[in-house]
């Protein structure tokens, strides 16, 4: 007993060693709640400041050796292997820095909105915390029951964020149209879990691929279930079919939010269903053993695939509204993602995951730079940023015109950036499979070339339409700094990719 017991300690002081970087994310929170009321004279600023501090030390501790890697959290041991909660490995670590990367740079971008100047922003910055949190455990869950709970924690949190500010109209109608899709999305998901939960009889992922080889498993049964809870995970990707909450939430979510919505919630939606996918080995099918036709999950990710890319890029075509374009152009990205996922076998190593992951880094800085770029041209006109407020902007700010020519280029994937670079690996990888995915290749390239038309129109507006002055216009230094520091590794991840996807070869799941 007293063995069992010190075992039991032990167990529990390495999984809160594992645990510190959410543990931090957690005390940020309630510090920053409390900033507000206790702090005379508390300014966004200080708030800024706090959250930008716990976010660097939960992403050193990350980085940092403090416990095991591979290792099951929370759970509870069974003939002699540990099951846990969650999983501490490569895998989870990787998409935390990403998330931490992602709100380090939402952190100046809240400070540079019109509409959040000179208020107390404690509340703001803890959402945005809590919203990385959610995503913490959504990236490192091994339990469907915390699957469930990583995308409501974050979820939560990004309802209000959406509304948060509060006599803006459009703001206070995404974030109810958000709230309302996400709930439907959920009980999607929730009730799918449940029917898994009724065929194997456990809700950690091992036991899914072992449960569904049951001779008196429902194949009908099983792809509901299957397709109701990737309806939740498609959700929080972006992806078809639970795309359609996407443009009305960029547009009327504040832009540093929805800058933060974009690459962060797609990456952890993800990164959940990469986990969900890896359960069912060998080639993702569910074979029947009554000799019904298999359930392939390979083929309902395709559907999905290039469903978003269409979607998304046609949907594009015909918008004024910047911050609804690049709503779009996210949703035809999560087609060029699932592209990654495609690709991905059994037991997926480094290999196969590098391509996914190196374009998830990419896209990271040209999407958010394009983003902050949106956000300085709100900041300085007060009204929503438009193709026609972009005319001649390329010659009144040069430095501004040739970022987000920059970013837009990556976007379509031209060379020299980091866009060309990730969408080649990517078409690469389905070429390179057993059996190639020539068409599949081929239906990308027909959607970089849709693509190319709508970003094509704004660099156009920026360069070669005339504005009704001439004068040269001054942007915010910290706006400029930034966007800057987001276009140099745009060019950086093409000119030295080598060194960029050796390091994401160093991530796998455990």
């Amino acid at each position: 007993m007293e063995n069992s017991f010190t075992q039991a300690v032990a167990m529990i002081k390495r999984d809160f060693g594992a645990f510190l970087p959410e543990t931090v994310l957690s005390i940020a929170i309630c510090l920053l709640l409390l900033h507000d009321v206790c702090v005379k004279g508390a300014t966004g600023r200080g708030a800024a400041m706090l959250a930008f501090a716990a976010t660097a030390i939960a992403g050193w501790l990350v980085l940092a050796d403090v416990a095991p890697r591979n290792a099951e959290l929370f759970g509870w041991m069974q003939g002699g292997t540990k099951i846990g909660m969650i999983r501490d490995d490569a895998f989870a670590r990787f998409f935390k820095l990403f998330t931490l990367l992602g709100t380090l740079i939402a952190i100046p971008m809240s400070m540079s909105h019109r509409a959040l100047a000179g208020r107390r922003m404690g509340e703001w910055f803890a959402l945005l915390l809590g919203t990385s949190l959610g995503m913490f455990v959504m990236a490192s869950a091994t339990h469907l029951l915390m699957f469930f709970l990583g995308v409501e924690f974050a979820s939560m949190a990004s309802y209000l964020l959406t509304a948060f500010v509060k006599r803006d109209l459009k703001g206070s109608e995404a974030g109810m149209k958000y709230a309302i899709y996400g709930s439907v999305a959920s009980a999607a998901m929730i009730f799918g879990m449940s029917l898994i939960y009724g065929m194997c009889g456990g809700l950690h992922i091992t036991d899914l691929a072992r449960a569904f080889t049951a001779s008196d498993t429902s194949p009908t049964a099983l792809l509901v279930a299957g397709a109701l809870v990737f309806a939740g995970f498609a959700y929080k990707m972006a992806a078809f079919p639970m795309h359609f909450w996407c443009p009305d939430t960029y547009e009327g979510a504040p832009t540093p939010f929805a800058a933060f919505l974009s690459v962060t919630s797609k990456a952890a939606g993800f990164a959940v269903f990469i986990r969900f996918l890896m359960a069912f080995a060998p080639g993702f099918q569910v074979e029947m053993k009554d000799g019904l036709t298999p359930i392939d999950w390979k083929a309902l990710v395709t559907v999905a695939c290039v469903a978003s890319m269409t979607l998304g890029n046609l949907g594009a075509l015909l918008q004024d509204n910047v911050k609804r374009l690049l709503a779009y152009s996210s949703i035809a990205h999560a087609g060029y993602l699932l592209m990654g996922v495609v690709v991905l076998a059994p037991g997926a190593g480094s290999e196969q995951l590098r391509p996914l992951l190196f374009y998830f880094i990419a896209y990271l800085f040209m999407n958010l730079g394009a983003f902050y770029v949106v956000l300085a041209m709100e900041s300085r006109e007060g009204v929503p940023a438009t193709i026609r407020s972009f005319a001649g902007i390329g010659r009144r700010s040069p430095v501004l015109g040739v970022c987000m020519t920059l970013f837009l280029f990556s976007l379509i994937g031209i060379p020299p950036t980091a866009g060309f670079t990730g969408k080649w690996m990517l078409l690469n990888a389905l070429i390179k499979q057993p059996q190639p995915l020539v068409w599949l290749a081929v239906v990308a390239g027909l959607n970089t070339a849709i693509s190319a038309d709508y970003y094509f129109k704004l660099i156009r507006a920026m360069w070669l339409d005339k504005s009704e002055s001439d004068a040269p216009v001054a942007f915010a230094g910290l706006a400029t700094g930034m966007i800057v520091a987001l276009a140099i590794p745009t060019i950086w991840l093409f000119v030295d990719s080598d060194r960029v996807i050796a390091f994401a070869g160093g991530f796998s799941l455990g």
